[in-house]
């Protein structure tokens, strides 16, 4: 049951990254007259550390599931 909390709030992080990109991009933006441009990397760089963060998360549940198989298996 927890993995499936955690996996449905991975949708949450997103959009929440993304809202914060818009807002501190935009600002940033506005500030040093870039025309999106830090809004655009901000957001690409949030979205390349969402990525990582969802493949070490997927690796650590099958590294998990391993486990209880092995543990079920000597049984």
């Amino acid at each position: 049951m927890r993995k499936y909390i955690i996996f449905a709030s991975i949708g949450f992080e997103l959009v929440g990254l993304i809202v914060g990109c818009f807002f501190l991009g935009q600002i940033l933006d506005n500030k040093y007259q870039t025309k999106g441009m830090i809004f655009v990397g901000l957001s690409v760089l949030c979205l390349i550390g969402w990525l990582v963060r969802v493949i070490w998360l997927l690796k650590r549940f099958q590294d998990e599931d391993d486990k209880s198989s092995n543990k079920d298996d000597t049984k």
